[in-house]
């Protein structure tokens, strides 16, 4: 058979691997580092095939199915026959934004519904002291202990709008309603302390000799 008539724009399979390769990484560490953002590197889960999403421990928790993050990339001939390398840069950030604005919806959403199950919400509509509803959140929920025996404390996703809310109501927050906070933050620690020591003991421990 004869040469291929098409026009081909890179002849070289081996520099196209690579530089296929290449941006994949590119992608993926742009990707993690967006991730990062809402969710912490230990909280990661990657499913084998096989395997399963729901951990056996916590099977009251709400199974959601895996949902699809997907964009489209569009690569302008123009660019590519005047060879302009700025081009990557230019055409692989929109599409890093709209998979990190996907990622970014989808998992408020699970949350969202996990929280309407158990019926873990608090009312933060207008007219509503903002001191009371982060008393009432901060009564609702548990603190967590990181590896290193370090307790985290829950964290404030809100939009725009909702920040500077709070940071204008939260100069009205009287010294007794932040005496209040600090006393329910110091014993929800000791609590989530004593979880973590109760966990600890229940593993068998191997004396060396």
């Amino acid at each position: 058979m004869g040469d291929d008539p098409r026009f081909k724009c890179f002849e070289n399979k081996a520099a196209v691997r690579m530089f296929d390769e290449s941006v994949s990484r590119l992608l993926r560490d742009m990707q993690a580092e967006a991730r990062d953002k809402y969710v912490s590197k230990d909280n990661i889960l990657r499913m084998n095939h096989g395997g399963s999403w729901m951990h056996a421990a916590r099977e009251d928790e709400v199974v959601d199915s895996t949902r699809v993050i997907s964009t489209e990339w569009t690569i302008p001939f123009k660019e590519i026959s005047e060879i302009d390398l700025g081009l990557i840069a230019r055409t692989i950030s929109p599409v890093n934004e709209e998979m990190e604005r996907q990622f970014a919806v989808n998992m408020y959403e699970v949350i969202g519904a996990s929280v309407e199950k158990i019926g873990n919400v608090v009312d933060a509509g207008e007219g509503v002291s903002i001191g009371e509803k982060i008393i009432e959140m901060l009564r609702r929920v548990e603190f967590g202990v990181d590896r290193t025996g370090n307790v985290s404390l829950p964290q404030l996703h809100v939009s725009p709008e909702m920040a500077k809310r709070l940071s204008d109501e939260w100069r009205k927050v009287s010294p007794e309603t932040e005496a209040e906070i600090e006393k329910i933050k110091l014993r929800k620690t000791e609590e989530a302390l004593l979880r973590e020591a109760e966990r600890k003991a229940r593993f068998r421990r191997l004396d060396h000799g």
